[in-house]
């Protein structure tokens, strides 16, 4: 495939060099919203793809990146940015240099923030027990196409126990790609002794982000049935591993009763990695998509405490080498102080509850204090 414009430039302004694949189908990344149905191949050197190369090689703007726009008009650091960035000398050739790959929605966690098109086991609760995979034959195109690969990002479902992705790293080990790629992944940690973990070390660089969103039985609750005692020791195992691993830190309102303890357990852990010689990255962010879950809709009188945990954290500790993090816990602190709810969402009581009775479990047992902040 060529540069999709006039002048024959072998290197583009705004360079599309790869995009997702998904089990449900293809678009250009995880932001673009609606899904294009049809084989890998196809979908790689379809008009749409052409028509997009094109407007983004004379600086136009395409339709299914209207998120990236909307966050750089807000003066957000966007996707779109961040590729730009990574991309920008890149020069056109025939098949793709990046890839997000979604293969199945298989996981073994049915996380509160959740639903069936990620965990066949939401999908199982609510009654449908198929897992969801990507077919063999786009599997198959995914191989290949990816003799030119230099970065793939990777989710799920629970990509640690995905067969799919053992299948797709067996190929590049086999043809001598693996050392030449680079790969970002996301897992809940609940297991790391497995083939996909032996083989992440093949890669030239691994940026492993671990989903940890609150303290102990908070966080069971939160990444039902998980085990935190369980997860802290995987978690420690991975400091010998060549490896960079990261916590990736999604708050959400049942993330905020035991928040010192929170913080003091990654203050723990990063100190460990420390005196390990290893760098425990650090990544906040929110759940924001379901509405009830969001910490801005969240009682007032939890915000204060919140606040005061992170005020009675910050008198004690600082976690060196991390200015981002600090920045994110003063900005989480801006935020809090907005808002004035007196309690949780009628949603969020009504979730709950539904929840806790199709499960068989009680909140309290986990959240000791939940209701008192009804």
């Amino acid at each position: 495939m060529t540069p999709m414009d006039n002048n024959n430039k072998t290197y583009c302004k705004m360079p599309f060099v790869g995009f997702q694949n998904t089990y449900r189908g293809n678009r250009l990344c995880c932001v673009e919203k609606g899904l294009h149905n049809g084989g890998v191949k196809e979908f790689w050197s379809s008009e749409y793809i052409q028509d997009v190369r094109k407007k983004m090689t004379n600086g136009d703007r395409v339709a299914g990146c209207q998120q990236c726009y909307d966050d750089e008009d807000q003066g957000k650091l966007s996707l779109r940015n961040h590729y730009n960035a990574r991309y920008k000398d890149h020069k056109i050739i025939d098949t793709p240099t990046a890839l997000d790959l979604d293969f199945s929605n298989f996981c073994n966690l049915q996380c509160i923030m959740c639903g069936p098109n990620r965990s066949s086991q939401w999908a199982k609760e609510l009654g449908d027990k198929r897992i969801l995979s990507v077919p063999k034959d786009r599997l198959q195109e995914i191989c290949d196409i990816s003799w030119n690969v230099r970065h793939i990002s990777i989710q799920g479902g629970e990509p640690s126990i995905m067969p799919e992705f053992e299948h797709y790293f067996d190929f590049l080990k086999k043809n001598n790609l693996i050392s030449n790629i680079e790969i970002d992944c996301i897992s809940n940690l609940t297991n790391v002794n497995n083939k996909f973990y032996s083989l992440l070390e093949d890669f030239k660089q691994v940026n492993l982000n671990a989903s940890i969103d609150s303290y102990g039985k908070a966080n069971d609750y939160i990444r039902y049935p998980s085990n935190f005692e369980k997860i802290e020791k995987n978690l420690e195992h991975l400091m010998g591993k060549n490896l960079q691993v990261n916590l990736q830190i999604t708050l959400q309102v049942l993330s905020m009763f035991n928040f010192y303890d929170f913080l003091q357990w990654i203050f723990k852990m990063h100190t460990k990695f420390a005196d390990a010689g290893k760098n425990l990255g650090l990544n906040l962010s929110y759940v924001t998509n379901i509405k009830h879950l969001d910490i801005q809709f969240a009682p007032m009188q939890l915000k204060t405490k919140m606040l005061f945990d992170i005020d009675r954290f910050t008198k004690q500790h600082r976690i060196k080498n991390n200015l981002k993090f600090n920045l994110e816990l003063k900005n989480l602190k801006n935020s809090l102080s907005s808002n004035s709810n007196n309690t949780y969402p009628k949603e969020l009581s009504q979730y709950i509850h539904t929840l806790d009775s199709r499960r068989n479990i009680k909140i309290t047992n986990y959240i000791q204090n939940f209701f008192d902040y009804q």
